[in-house]
């Protein structure tokens, strides 16, 4: 009788640790599920570069090609610092901006998301806004993030040819 006590305690004990060591590779192996932030970030990250890269003639939208450019090598970020050269010189782009800088955040940045694109003259100091697109007031936003990038241009006048800057395109998107 001792010995079927004992089986039973062993087989007991058996079962127990096998249920222990199936619970512990179960937890430690499965992942959570975490939501992330990092779309957003990831997004805005991605505008920027896109802004950094595309070339102008690279980029296939109605309005930048009816502009006719005549640097198309330039980037999208580059030929915004021209535009806001000008419009310091007292040419008025302002509008050409507007609308250059509507075009080229369509389909990148969804229109449910509020869009502010500013310059930052360093040489001047002044904060120019060059766009904005307004679902709900940035301070009532959920999550709202921002980006910078510094940017030169080099100006061709008929007199001169000197490097624009820096100037910082800082862009915000919020929920």
């Amino acid at each position: 009788m001792n010995k079927r006590g004992a089986y039973f305690f062993v087989i007991d004990a058996l079962i127990a640790a096998s249920v222990i060591f199936v619970s512990l590779i179960i937890i430690f192996t499965t992942h959570r599920m975490v939501p992330e932030s990092s779309p957003s970030v990831r997004m805005i990250e991605d505008y920027m570069d896109f802004l950094a890269t595309t070339k102008v003639n690279q980029f296939q939208g109605e309005y930048v090609t009816s502009l006719n450019i005549t640097g198309s090598d330039n980037t999208l970020i580059e030929q915004l610092v021209e535009f806001y050269y000008y419009n310091t010189t007292g040419n008025d782009t302002s509008q050409i901006m507007w609308n250059f800088t509507k075009e080229i955040s369509n389909g990148v940045i969804p229109d449910q998301r509020g869009l502010m694109v500013y310059i930052n003259d360093r040489v001047n100091n002044i904060n120019s806004l060059i766009y904005y697109r307004n679902n709900s007031p940035i301070e009532e936003s959920s999550l709202a993030l921002s980006s910078r990038r510094v940017s030169f241009k080099k100006i061709t006048n008929e007199t001169s040819n000197f490097i624009y800057g820096p100037v910082i395109l800082d862009v915000k998107v919020w929920v």
